[in-house]
C-alpha cells in the first residue's frame, strides 16, 4: 500500500520527490528563474553551474581582424558608427608651472579649457583634465635627442564638471621633484571625456618638456598651449573570448592573455599586472571580477573564465569594460594601464567580436583587441 502511494504522489505531484534521483525542490531557484525569463538582469557570484543545462561544448572560434571586410549586420546597425564618441575639433588649456628650488616641489595648476568646439556641434561632454608626469632616464650624453617618454612618475587629474562647453577647474597638484632632476621631466595634460557609456574617451592633449621652459624660483608662470588630437599610444593587446550560452541565458568572458605591456616598476623594468572586467547596462555596473596578479611579466597568461547572467533580450544592451591594471606594492593605489571596451556600440574590432559572437552561440569567439588610456 505504502509503494503504491508513493507510485501515486510521483505521478500527481508536478515537482520531483526527494529520493528518487532529483534534487528537492527549490521555490526561489524557480523565481529566479521566472524573473530572468522577464528580463531582469541579476548581479551574480562567479561559478560556472546553472540550473539550466547546455548539453553543446564550446567550441572556440578565432576572430581575426583581416577576416571581416567590414561589421556584419546586427540589430540597431544603423546607430553605429567606428566613433562613437565626442570628437576634438579644436581648445586650448590654461595651466601654470612653479618650481620651489628650497622645498624641491614642482606646483601644477590646472586652470581652464577654453575655445572648445567640437566636430559635432550637437556632442555635450563631460570634460576632466588628466596630468601625467614622466621622468625620463639619466643619460650622460643625449646628442641633441628628446627625451624618450617612458617612465610614468605620477598621474593626478581633475574633478569632472558635467555638460560644461569651457570648463573652469583651478585645482592644484604638486610633485616632489630634486632641482637636479627638473629637467628629466615631461608634463602630459590630457582633455578626457566621462561619456554616456561611463567610458573615459580622451579627447586631446598638449606635452610640455620641462627642460624647455624657464622657470624663476617659488614664481608662478602661466601657460596657454593649443591641445592637439591624441597620439596614438602603444599600451599593449588583450585577448578575449566570450560565449553565451542562450539556454541557460548566461555569458562567458575568458581573459586569454595579455600582450606588450609597458614595464611599469623602474627598479624591475617589470610589471605586476592583473585584469578588471566590469559588466555596464545603461552607464550602471553590474558585476566586477578579477583575475590573479601576475607577477613581473610583460606578456602574461591568465586564462581564466568569468561567468555573467544575462537574458537573452537584455544581450544587446550591455557591453564590457576590461582594464589591465599594475598592482603597486609601494603605494596603495594601483595604476591603470590601459582599458578597452567591449559591446556592440563600440569600435569596430569591439562591434565585430560581439556580432560573432551572437552569432556563433554556444561557441566561444576569441579576438584581440587594443588597449587605450
Amino acid at each position: 500500500m505504502l509503494y503504491l502511494l508513493q507510485i501515486v504522489c510521483f505521478v500527481v505531484s508536478p515537482y520531483p520527490m526527494p529520493g528518487y534521483g532529483a534534487t528537492e525542490y527549490d521555490v526561489t531557484k524557480e523565481k529566479s528563474v521566472k524573473g530572468k525569463r522577464q528580463g531582469r538582469l541579476v548581479s551574480i557570484k562567479e561559478d560556472y553551474s546553472s540550473e539550466w543545462s547546455d548539453s553543446s561544448g564550446p567550441t572556440i572560434i578565432e576572430l581575426k581582424k583581416t577576416s571581416l571586410r567590414g561589421p556584419p549586420s546586427f540589430p540597431d546597425d544603423s546607430s553605429f558608427t567606428d566613433e562613437a564618441h565626442a570628437i576634438l575639433k579644436s581648445a586650448d588649456i590654461e595651466f601654470s608651472l612653479k618650481y620651489n628650488k628650497l622645498e624641491g616641489k614642482l606646483s601644477l595648476k590646472i586652470l581652464q579649457i577654453k575655445n572648445l568646439s567640437l566636430q559635432d556641434v550637437n556632442s555635450v561632454i563631460s570634460p576632466y583634465v588628466r596630468a601625467r608626469f614622466y621622468r625620463a632616464p639619466k643619460q650622460l650624453f643625449s646628442f641633441g635627442k628628446e627625451y624618450v617618454i617612458n617612465n610614468l612618475d605620477k598621474e593626478v587629474q581633475t574633478k569632472m564638471q558635467k555638460a560644461s562647453e569651457n570648463p573652469v577647474f583651478n585645482e592644484s597638484f604638486q610633485l616632489d621633484v630634486d632641482q637636479r632632476d627638473l629637467s628629466l621631466y615631461t608634463l602630459r595634460l590630457h582633455l578626457c571625456d566621462f561619456d554616456r557609456f561611463t567610458r573615459h574617451i580622451l579627447l586631446g592633449e598638449v606635452t610640455v618638456i620641462i627642460r624647455k621652459l624657464e622657470l624663476p624660483d617659488a614664481t608662478e608662470v602661466t601657460y596657454t598651449e593649443k591641445m592637439e588630437q591624441p597620439a596614438e599610444e602603444d599600451l599593449g593587446e588583450i585577448c578575449l573570448g566570450m560565449n553565451y550560452l542562450p539556454t541557460a541565458e548566461k555569458l562567458y568572458l575568458t581573459v586569454v592573455r595579455v600582450h606588450g605591456l609597458k614595464a611599469m616598476n623602474r627598479t624591475t623594468n617589470t610589471t605586476d599586472a592583473y585584469v578588471k572586467v566590469v559588466l555596464m547596462h545603461e552607464g550602471r555596473q553590474l558585476k566586477k571580477v578579477k583575475t590573479v596578479i601576475k607577477i613581473s611579466d610583460l606578456n602574461p597568461d591568465f586564462d581564466e573564465t568569468f561567468a555573467f547572467d544575462v537574458p537573452s533580450q537584455e544581450l544587446n544592451n550591455v557591453y564590457f569594460c576590461a582594464a589591465v591594471i599594475h598592482a603597486n606594492k609601494d603605494q596603495r593605489q594601483h595604476r591603470l594601464i590601459g582599458r578597452m571596451y567591449l559591446g556592440p556600440s563600440f569600435g569596430t574590432d569591439a562591434h565585430s567580436h560581439w556580432v560573432e559572437m551572437t552569432q556563433n552561440q554556444r561557441k566561444q569567439v576569441t579576438c584581440w583587441h587594443k588597449l587605450h588610456c
